[in-house]
């Protein structure tokens, strides 16, 4: 039976905490033992409180990873800002973008899958903005535009929004965005899958993003009206 935390001061289980000491610990123990070795049991040992006080600042285990996994986006975040200033045009931008997110989903895929499939509810821009309160140190500026498009919790809605901008250059119609958006993230889904299921070597991240891309390339070559910038 789960025991209750007992709300007397001197009491071992009695505990001054925080969401963020929570998250502090989880980011520890993932560091040191993967994300398979985190469990409610384990992080109330750590923290010398009972395993329901967690229950206290999360609503369950999975929204605790959520924000201890947060911290995977930092990467994704800088190697976009970078990347931006390199874009040469609108198509560019699109797969400038999935470059980025594939070098770091596959990278880090348990971290994506928590952040992004896990808990697709969440309102990602909620919770940058409590992550970010928590460790101003981990902030990242980016461009306007980069921020309105973080902003959009989904992959397949943050493509679709890109879409609509291609739609606007006059480079795919609305009905071929809508199908260049399914097939890219249908396309990006399946290496995505695949990894997690084979994993994948540090030497191989690199061309597996390439070779995604590369596809990618191919499929909107397809649907396309004005790829000639390419």
């Amino acid at each position: 039976m789960e025991e209750t935390e007992v709300k007397k001061p001197g009491s071992p289980y009695f505990k001054c905490l925080s969401r963020k000491d929570y998250v502090i610990k989880a980011n520890e123990i993932i560091g040191k033992e993967g994300v398979e070795a985190i469990s409610i049991r384990r992080i109330a040992a750590e923290l010398g409180c009972s395993s329901a006080s967690m229950y206290r600042y999360f609503k369950n285990l999975d929204e605790l990873l959520f924000y201890a996994q947060l911290d995977a986006l930092t990467d994704y975040i800088l190697d976009l800002s970078k990347r931006e200033k390199e874009w040469k045009d609108i198509w560019d931008m699109h797969f400038g973008i999935w470059r980025s997110y594939a070098l770091e989903a596959f990278k880090n895929p348990k971290a994506f899958e928590i952040i992004f499939y896990r808990n697709i509810d969440k309102d990602l821009e909620e919770a940058l903005k409590e992550y970010y309160e928590m460790f101003p140190e981990a902030i990242v500026l980016v461009s306007p535009f980069l921020k309105e498009m973080l902003e959009i919790p989904g992959y397949y809605e943050r493509d679709y929004h890109v879409c609509q901008m291609l739609v606007k250059k006059g480079k795919i119609t609305a009905e071929n965005a809508k199908k260049l958006n399914h097939m890219i993230c249908t396309l990006f889904l399946g290496y995505f899958k695949f990894i997690q299921e084979k994993g994948i070597r540090d030497d191989e991240i690199l061309d597996m993003t390439e070779q995604f891309i590369g596809e990618c390339r191919e499929i909107a070559s397809l649907y396309a009206i004005d790829f000639t910038s390419w």
